[in-house]
């Protein structure tokens, strides 16, 4: 059984208030780590300007060795 499934399991057990304890904990978590990313990591509007910008690149230097 994977972890996830073992929690699923015991979270199903719990009352309703305390599955939104759960909840709000893992939430908690999740944000942690966000803020705990590296700022090396970029969004997709980031990662696609940079292409585009090599991609340019890429063209300018090819049309020069075509000359």
């Amino acid at each position: 059984m994977q972890l996830h499934e073992e929690i699923q399991e015991h979270l199903v057990r719990l009352e309703p208030h305390l599955q939104a304890e759960v909840l709000d904990f893992v939430l908690f978590l999740e944000q942690k780590q966000q803020q705990s990313l590296p700022d090396s990591v970029i969004n997709d509007e980031e990662a696609l300007k940079i292409h585009e910008q090599l991609m340019n690149q890429y063209a300018d230097a090819f049309a020069k060795l075509a000359q």
